[in-house]
């Protein structure tokens, strides 16, 4: 096991090569899920208009859930990749034990506040009473296996955090692959088992999830022996809490600034008619589809920067800046000439009007060649995670999205209708890609930082002569650190 994960070590070797060795596999993880969704709204569709907007109800909810994930998982990845980079194995075996308990007690008080808010939730999002026995159905199976679905989430946070990046992107193709084999067998029926509607597809996911789940345990209890069984003490228990939600807390509230800004983008577009709003809806999910290696070089990261950081070796983590921005702006840029040049051939395969296709044509021709400083800008708050900096990755999500973009979108509708909030959002990722590159590659600390520092045991008393007690053992000394 300890040559297996010396060859995962992530503070040797090309930092390049360990960036695409974490992206590749991950990119074909993240397909595998979003194909999930994409299949359950196609067989669910097949129920009814009311079955199928219950379940897609369902998102905002998800991604609420899914945000407190992600910041578990970034706050598992910064204190294990930390002591993984340290070379304290005793350590990083504890943190990531501790990482594993927090997250399970979270998402099981989730899973219970989640059930009994159920009807106030989704009234309030505006779910009719035609929508709701589905959406009860849906729900609460849902919220009774989020923490297989959580846990798998963690599992493969923790294995990134160690620099194995293949492992976790199998469980999640494993787990898309089984989620889309049972949604119309369970949905529709086959043989002996019944016919469950929306149900079916809820116990597609939960099932799908409760598989890896097993799976993922097994791997980092077994494989990796990852997992401490042993009681470390409140102290120490309390403290290795505190620190991954130093971290967690600030990730999953940062993760959420994206989607609101997208929000604004949104609003400002919508005075301009339902065919604009729907041309930049377009635009900007096939887009997504398109930068999935930049949301994957944001979960791949945080790992690099957090051993690194946590041997010292700073100009490693700069070098791990450096060339994840230069790998989204060939990426960026590479996708930004293919969709404009497919631009004409996308847009009626999407829209039936020209208006419509119009605006997606537009997005096409112009937001792509800036998306660049979007990865820019995730990669950059992904990074100080790992470093255990999350304020500074809250201050870069902050910059893009409620200084630039929201504010250049409503500037860019005033000046330049439907299309000048595209330029809007054009000038806000170049923007923003530029300042934050140059200012995490000059000025920004680059080191590794733990959270409040531990008080250290008082010293042994000596014992009273002639009494033939054994000295006690030294105490382990307290972590050096700081609260930046």
């Amino acid at each position: 096991m300890a040559a297996t994960r010396a060859a995962r070590d992530l503070t040797k070797g090309p930092v390049f090569g360990h960036v695409l060795r974490m992206v590749i596999p991950m990119s074909f993880g993240i397909v595998a899920m979003m194909l999930v969704g994409v299949v359950d709204a196609y067989w669910v569709g097949r129920l009814g208009t009311a079955q199928q907007a219950a379940v897609q109800f369902v998102f905002p909810v998800s991604m609420l859930v899914m945000s407190i994930a992600i910041g578990l998982g970034a706050g598992a990845v910064s204190v294990v990749a930390r002591a993984a980079g340290r070379g304290d194995h005793d350590r990083t075996r504890r943190v990531a034990t501790d990482a594993v308990t927090l997250s399970l007690i979270v998402v099981v008080l989730v899973a219970a506040l989640g059930v009994a808010m159920i009807d106030p939730m989704f009234r309030a999002l505006g779910a009719t009473e035609a929508m709701m026995p589905f959406v009860r159905e849906y729900m609460v199976i849902w919220f009774a296996g989020i923490v297989f679905m959580v846990g798998p989430m963690v599992a493969g946070n923790l294995l990134r955090a160690l620099g194995d990046a293949i492992i976790p992107s199998l469980i999640m193709v494993f787990a898309a692959i089984i989620n889309m084999i049972l949604d119309p067998i369970l949905i529709f029926g086959w043989g002996p088992i019944p016919r469950m509607e929306v149900q079916g597809a809820a116990w597609a996911t939960l099932i799908a999830n409760l598989v890896v789940f097993i799976l993922a345990m097994a791997i980092i209890i077994w494989r990796e022996k990852l997992i401490d069984f042993s009681f470390p003490g409140w102290s120490e228990l309390m403290w290795n809490w505190r620190e991954i939600a130093r971290v967690g807390v600030p990730a999953a509230g940062s993760n959420m600034i994206g989607p609101l800004a997208n929000t604004a983008v949104f609003a400002a577009v919508a005075g301009f008619g339902e065919p604009a709003v729907a041309g930049l809806g377009v635009g900007m999910r096939v887009e997504a589809l398109a930068i999935i290696p930049l949301f994957a070089l944001s979960g791949s990261i945080g790992p690099i920067t957090g051993q690194n950081g946590g041997a010292g070796l700073t100009d490693r983590v700069r070098e791990a800046f450096a060339k994840s921005f230069l790998f989204a702006l060939g990426w960026g840029f590479l996708i930004a000439l293919i969709l404009a040049a497919l631009s004409g051939i996308l847009a009626p395969a999407f829209l039936p009007g020209e208006d419509g296709q119009a605006m997606a044509r537009a997005y096409w021709l112009i937001a792509p060649f800036a998306v660049a400083g979007y990865g820019v800008a995730m990669a950059a708050a992904a990074g100080f995670n790992g470093l255990g900096r999350p304020l500074m990755g809250v201050a870069v999500n902050l910059f893009r999205g409620v200084a630039l973009v929201a504010p250049l979108a409503w500037l860019g509708a005033m000046l330049g209708g439907a299309t000048g909030v595209i330029w809007g959002v054009f000038a806000a990722n170049m923007i923003a890609g530029v300042v934050v590159a140059g200012v995490v590659l000059r000025l920004c600390p680059l080191t590794a930082v733990e959270g409040r520092a531990r008080r250290a045991a008082p010293p042994p008393t000596a014992p009273a002569a002639g009494s033939g007690a054994p000295p006690a053992p030294p105490s382990r000394p307290a972590m050096d650190g700081d609260r930046r």
